[in-house]
């Protein structure tokens, strides 16, 4: 009965122990660490011609092509009244705060092109980048994926990341007054 446990015992340390090869292409803790998460690479096109990469690892969202260290995704469609009327909010925002928060406008809407978008902008004031390309939805559903609002989520879905961390959320229209006091906590 012994010979047999140990018998077991052994067949199982070597099943669950991988092969070694003396320690040659062996990761450092954190490479191997950076290895096992998942990026996802997002490419959103500005209708101002701006562009930003933006990859994922795992709840992160690390953006290129801008300098400020907030970005501001304002999650919306163009039909939504909600949506339109922070619109003029989030202008007046992104002038008090420019080089230190960069908004971006990320319609679920598809199919709709730039001129439509820069239609929407000069109607309701609109001076933060809106972006119109087709990972949008995409990128809409990863990040509320992300922060745990649920496939459905609800718009205007606003979310703040600093340094691509995610910070917080706001679900529905926000006072002007409310996010002007979170983001002069971000920028301190």
């Amino acid at each position: 009965m012994i010979h047999r446990l140990t018998f077991a015992a052994l067949t199982a340390l070597l099943l669950f122990t991988g092969c070694s090869d003396s320690g040659q292409n062996r990761q450092q803790p954190d490479e191997a660490a950076n290895a096992l998460i998942a990026k996802t690479v997002y490419t959103l096109d500005g209708i101002d011609g701006s562009r930003f990469e933006i990859t994922k690892e795992g709840g992160d969202f690390l953006i290129k092509g801008t300098p400020e260290p907030v970005v501001v995704y304002d999650i919306f469609a163009t039909w939504c009244p909600p949506c339109r009327a922070e619109a003029p909010h989030l202008s007046s925002l992104q002038k008090k705060f420019a080089g230190k928060i960069r908004i971006i406008g990320v319609s679920i809407e598809e199919g709709m092109d730039n001129a439509y978008y820069q239609r929407f902008a000069k109607d309701h004031d609109i001076t933060y980048t809106l972006v119109n390309s087709p990972d949008n939805s995409r990128f809409a559903r990863a990040v509320a994926s992300a922060i745990g609002v649920g496939r459905d989520f609800p718009i205007p879905l606003m979310v703040v990341y600093k340094n691509g961390r995610y910070v917080r959320h706001y679900s529905g229209l926000v006072p002007e007054e409310m996010l002007e006091s979170d983001f002069r906590q971000l920028v301190q």
